[in-house]
């Protein structure tokens, strides 16, 4: 191990001290070859080594590049690592727990399908995987390198470039006001889970308490019709779901809803008590079993619905009536590319905070992507079949049905797909819905595994209080769900996508600007180097340096417009952005008014990495000595050096 960094990053900080150094490269006054070679008696080649390596660790004990802030400088207490938090059980548990991500409700929804409305599959197709490869998978890589190498979570992170802590605050307010409202989709998915076990399926019949005089088996329809009678499903997801059934006011609530935010809640508080290492033997069987229900669902639609080479051609074919469409389509395959990084935001730093240090997460992170491409174009196929198959026999969305919500396509079409299957309709529908519910209660434990790691990692006062602040929280954010249960609730959830790619492409840029720029090219390569103990190119450092920046300012640019072509003033959007924004400036403000010196040193010390080490003791002492950095000792109150 030690063969592997030492060269590689020797030569690595080598170069950083020539990049980053502000002194000069020459000889010091008075060094003269003579005297290197009395010094040395080795010869002209070991004196010139001899006195590199003095110079270059002059210079990174000085240099801003390598050296890293002190509690004495900044006035900010010590890093202290939470010995308690746990590991994975295996290092697979990491794949596991970010792949059952790719199940999410929004892979199936209708961005996807309208996305190819507009563009057809080549372009959604392309768009799709340029958003996973310029910017999904080098924004995992870089969100799974703070994780690992810190131990942390999403505040305590940001010890990188502690001037950038803030966005850390901002997204723990972020991630616990969209733990209000994630509940319902999880809620969804198992009311059609538990509905799918009746001997008839309810939604394909007429004969419920909930139908009206007007509700309709029909499997044929007119186009030029502009009214067509509600479908039984369409019924059903009025008045179990969106509880818009007649005579309902904006504050009816659904029972079925209540009952199974409270049952969800419930589980995600008795999994948040278990160790780590349990939570992650759970995430990788609830994988396992998606992923095999989803294989074995995905074959049988194809064939029943006897999709051929023909229909793919059909598919394939681009269908772009302006250059709008065009960035319609890029806009829903950014955000199916952006599943990949988990609800919320900082995801990716928990769970990749649970690895063991040497664990290969440059490897996992290109593993866990294309496993988001493959679930991600099955996907695709599925939802074109469940769209064309409802429109040839229920009616047109939106003419014909328009619930006025972005989860109609999903439980409509496959709703009404498996309930018309020959064979064992109910097993299909199961399997299916059993499959999404999964996911989200997935994704819902592990943002709230995001949250609980980053407040305890973060303030050590609340580690002793553990289940106290779990079950306060849990608490607080069910009667939060509650409201989501109404008529008018369930209703303001569809502008959250485009709330949630926004969010992430802002945050991600800052992310990648802190990371590759501020903290520096080689200290960030030579710091994956010696996590991952092995040799990182150059080349994909300058393409996530370079590259990714390049695309998300394009993403920004693209969203921006569409929002100010489609007039959306959504109150949400501008509240969150505007306290990401606040919140990074006024804590940003803060960091360097607590500072010593001029206001040039002071934002020098908040920029300079603060307690940025491995937590290991071993892997410290490795790491202090392979980058040259035993000098710089954090001072603490309660102790002389840490």
């Amino acid at each position: 191990m030690k063969g592997i960094c030492g060269e590689q990053l020797n030569n690595c900080m080598l170069l950083g001290d020539c990049e980053n150094s502000e002194h000069g490269s020459g000889q010091p006054q008075g060094f003269t070859e003579e005297g290197v070679e009395m010094e040395s008696g080795g010869g002209m080649i070991g004196s010139w080594e001899a006195f590199a390596a003095r110079r270059i660790r002059n210079r990174q004990v000085h240099s801003m590049a390598v050296r890293s802030g002190s509690a004495y400088d900044t006035l900010e207490r010590p890093y202290r690592h939470d010995k308690t938090r746990g590991r994975w059980a295996k290092s697979v548990d990491f794949y596991f727990a970010s792949c059952t991500l790719a199940f999410s409700s929004l892979i199936f929804s209708e961005l996807s399908t309208f996305g190819i409305l507009h563009g057809g599959w080549l372009l959604f197709i392309i768009a799709y995987l340029m958003g996973m490869f310029f910017y999904s998978l080098p924004i995992f890589l870089i969100q799974a390198f703070l994780g690992q190498f810190s131990s942390s979570g999403s505040i305590s992170a940001f010890r990188v470039a502690p001037i950038f802590k803030g966005i850390g605050y901002a997204i723990l307010l972020l991630n616990l006001g969209t733990l209000t409202y994630y509940s319902v989709g999880a809620v969804v998915p198992l009311i059609y889970t538990v509905n799918s076990l009746h001997r008839v399926i309810p939604w394909m019949s007429c004969n419920n308490t909930w139908n009206t005089k007007e509700c309709s088996l029909h499997e044929n329809y007119e186009f030029d019709d502009y009214r067509v009678d509600p479908h039984s499903t369409v019924e059903f997801f009025r008045s179990a779901i969106a509880s818009t059934e007649a005579g309902s006011t904006s504050m009816s609530i659904s029972w079925s809803m209540l009952i199974g935010v409270l049952a969800i809640w419930l589980v995600v508080w008795a999994m948040l008590l278990k160790p780590v290492a349990f939570i992650g033997k759970a995430l990788r069987c609830c994988c396992v079993l998606m992923f095999a229900s989803f294989v074995a669902v995905f074959f049988y639609s194809v064939i029943h619905e006897k999709v051929s080479i023909d229909t793919l051609k059909y598919y394939w074919m681009p269908q772009v009536d302006s250059f709008d469409s065009v960035l319609a389509t890029a806009r829903t395959a950014l955000l199916m590319a952006g599943v990949a990084l988990g609800p919320g935001w900082g995801s990716i730093i928990t769970l990749s905070s649970y690895n063991s240090f040497r664990s290969d997460a440059e490897r996992l992170s290109i593993w866990v992507c294309l496993t988001h491409i493959t679930i991600g174009l099955m996907g695709l196929l599925c939802c074109n079949v469940a769209h064309d198959h409802f429109e040839d026999h229920v009616g047109l969305m939106p003419l014909h049905v328009d619930e006025k919500h972005h989860m109609q396509f999903l439980y409509l079409c496959f709703s009404y797909l498996f309930g018309r299957f020959t064979t064992t309709p109910n097993l299909w529908a199961f399997l299916f819905f059993g499959m999404i519910f999964l996911s989200e209660i997935c994704a819902l434990i592990i943002q709230m595994m995001s949250v609980i790691t980053t407040l305890f990692d973060e303030f050590e006062t609340l580690r002793s209080k553990r289940t106290l602040l779990i079950s306060a929280l849990v608490l607080g954010l069910t009667a939060s769900s509650v409201y989501f249960c109404t008529q008018l609730g369930f209703s303001q959830l569809t502008q959250l996508p485009n709330l949630a790619v926004f969010t992430h492409v802002f945050i991600s840029g800052v992310l990648l600007l802190m990371t590759t720029w501020v903290y520096g090219r080689v200290r960030f390569q030579c710091d994956l180097q010696f996590m991952l103990g092995k040799t990182i190119s150059s080349f994909k450092i300058f393409f996530i340096r370079f590259v990714t920046p390049i695309f998300l300012g394009l993403c920004l640019f693209q969203l921006t417009y569409l929002f100010t072509r489609d007039h959306i003033h959504d109150v949400l959007i501008f509240v969150s952005q505007g306290l990401i924004l606040l919140t990074a400036i006024s804590y940003m403000v803060y960091k360097v008014c607590r500072t010593n010196g001029n206001w040039r040193q002071r934002l020098q010390q908040c920029l300079a990495p603060h307690d940025w080490h491995p937590v290991d003791a071993d892997n410290r002492r490795f790491y202090e000595e392979i980058m040259g950095i035993s000098e710089m000792l954090v001072i603490d109150a309660n102790a002389n050096t840490t």
